[in-house]
């Protein structure tokens, strides 16, 4: 009887994975054909030649490539392309040229950056997770998690432009930008990879000069990721998130971690002008280039369900192998069970706890501190919002008695600005927080009724998964407009799967909910603010606020001259976010 109920539960699994890498593959056509006719651009006009043309030859255009039918029967059509590999030409990026063709270097040259720092990011984590995990050594693990932690709050921007400045500035040992020296010419084109078409034409020098180009955004990725997945191999560092594992839960998990590696590649990609999938995305967004873009959504759709039906059937062969020898457990996720006692003790015992943690304490103080520098913005730099945005003389000159971090664009203080920008932050992070507690309550306490309502509603959850995040609110922000409130509330949203499988997962008490979500709050707000910071550096920021990832975007262009006017606000971004994850580390130490 048990042999059958185990071969029925493994025989669910793999089935699983077909219908959710299914259900994923048309939920992402679904979203994204909504999302690209949500943007304000015309894709008629992409098909138009250029010059003047009348109305007649618009509606004509409309009508061949069927955008006046029903939205029905256009979504119909936009299948039929995807699995056609009719993906049209592009209109702004290079006018006329097949998408394939763009295609065919750009996805080439990305599996190229990222694919050994993929290996070796994978590799390590895995290793420092299982380390962390089977360690006796106290100050070993608190020191891997640490690490990791520190590791996390670095933005890969503040890394990216401090590695080009002193690496191809200060001491030119590498180039820091394009995938290539201009003085080599593109090999004959053979794979469409470079570094392998190199290599069969027989052109060692630009075998060479490529890799010397790929080994900073290399290197940054490869620690970025071996960082993420060390945290994501760390049991004891996800147990509260999913204390068991199963298919939901790896789909969950895995989607989370495919769409963080895209932001870091988007990222390397634009710092490092490699012109790679991430910033030909980017400059296709912003052009509206519908076919490019759409062509890009595709790629990224059918990577991210291969990826998402090979984790899961490893997955599954994995479990499969384990429970050989181990009696059956249930398919869905366990609920953390502690001992009975009062909520007097229970509260008792956790803040004699919490006030006895040096590296709570050290985040609190830290977090504290950053809070009341925001607060006395004015007070500290001496200049108010408006006056921090004033237009000045002496823009880009070095630090000085009368502005202690210098001046940026428009000879802006960049003290003032950086302070104005953190108290900007904060108020994101905390705030998206906000949003994303309350779905979370909601749906985590609904799925405390029964296991069978707990699987529906981690089930739902997970089409907050199906695109990353960082699409998702580029093309809100595009659709609707670079407005904060926004950008927060969408970012909110993005945390609701994680705060309601934490409180889904917990035993439904008051004081042990509250202890597990205590702990995870600071995390996600550090999140939020790379998240935010990302956002900005790319150009998605409100342009009424002061945001610390625009302040680097405009001092990146004045980096070799002026390279405290994006330094700094880099160094203060990962100041909040670290600060944000050691109280984590803290807390999540003593909410168990």
């Amino acid at each position: 009887m048990i042999k059958k109920l185990k071969s029925g539960k493994y025989l669910l699994n793999f089935v699983l994975v077909i219908v959710i890498g299914i259900a994923f593959l048309f939920g992402g056509l679904a979203i994204s054909f909504v999302l690209l006719r949500l943007l304000p651009g015309d894709p008629v006009l992409c098909l138009l030649p250029p010059g003047p043309f009348t109305p007649a030859e618009y509606q004509m255009i409309a009508h061949l490539y069927g955008f006046d039918q029903p939205i029905f029967i256009q979504f119909l059509r936009y299948i039929l392309d995807f699995f056609s590999g009719n993906w049209g030409n592009s209109c702004a990026l290079a006018p006329g040229l097949p998408v394939n063709d763009i295609l065919r270097t750009t996805i080439p040259r990305t599996i190229e950056v990222l694919s050994v720092p993929l290996l070796i990011g994978v590799a390590l984590g895995f290793l420092f997770g299982r380390i962390s995990n089977r360690t006796k050594h106290n100050w070993l693990k608190m020191g891997i998690q640490l690490l990791t932690a520190l590791l996390l709050a670095l933005p890969i921007i503040f890394v990216g432009l401090l590695f080009q400045l002193t690496l191809g500035y200060l001491v030119p040992l590498l180039p820091v930008t394009g995938y290539k020296s201009p003085a080599f010419s593109d090999p004959t084109f053979i794979t469409g990879f470079r570094l392998l078409d190199s290599l069969i034409s027989g052109r060692w020098d630009l075998l060479g000069d490529t890799l010397l180009h790929y080994i900073l955004p290399g290197l940054i990725l490869t620690v970025a990721i071996t960082a993420l997945m060390t945290r994501v191999f760390s049991s004891k560092m996800t147990e509260d998130a999913y204390k068991r594992n199963t298919i939901l839960s790896n789909t969950a998990k895995t989607s989370a971690v495919f769409g963080i590696i895209f932001t870091y590649f988007i990222l390397v990609d634009v710092i490092f002008n490699l012109y790679g999938f991430g910033s030909r995305f980017v400059t296709a967004f912003m052009m509206f280039d519908y076919f490019l873009l759409r062509a890009f959504i595709f790629v990224f759709i059918i990577l991210y369900v291969i990826i998402l039906i090979v984790s899961n059937l490893t997955f599954s062969i994995i479990s499969l192998l384990k429970d050989k020898k181990q009696p059956l457990k249930v398919v869905e996720d366990a609920v953390e069970r502690e001992p009975k006692t009062t909520i007097i003790i229970d509260l008792k015992n956790y803040s004699n706890k919490i006030i006895r943690s040096p590296i709570t304490l050290i985040g609190l103080v830290a977090i504290i501190i950053t809070i009341v520098v925001s607060i006395f913005a004015e007070l500290i730099s001496g200049y108010s919002f408006n006056g921090a945005l004033g237009i000045y003389l002496g823009p880009w000159e070095p630090p000085s008695p009368d502005h202690p971090l210098g001046t940026a664009n428009f000879g802006r203080d960049v003290l003032a600005l950086i302070l104005y920008g953190t108290g900007d932050a904060l108020i994101f992070g905390i705030g998206a927080v906000i949003v994303g507690l309350i779905g979370g309550l909601i749906f985590g306490l609904l799925a405390q009724i029964h296991r069978v309502v707990r699987t529906i509603i981690m089930s739902f959850t997970l089409i907050f998964y199906v695109l990353p995040g960082i699409l998702i609110v580029m093309f809100l922000v595009g659709s609707i407009g670079r407005l904060f409130g926004l950008l927060m509330i969408a970012t909110g949203f993005l945390l609701i799967p994680s705060f309601s499988r934490i409180i889904a997962n917990a035993e439904f008490k008051i004081v042990l909910i509250g202890k597990k979500v205590l702990a995870y709050i600071p995390l996600f707000i550090g999140f939020s603010i790379l998240f935010y910071l990302s956002l900005g550096f790319l150009g998605y920021g409100d342009p009424y606020t002061i945001q610390l990832g625009a302040l680097i975007s405009v001092g990146r262009t004045h980096l070799y001259d002026a390279p405290w006017a994006s330094l700094w606000p880099g160094f203060m971004a990962f100041l909040i976010v670290v600060s944000f994850f050691v109280l984590h580390e803290g807390l999540a130490k003593h909410s168990r």
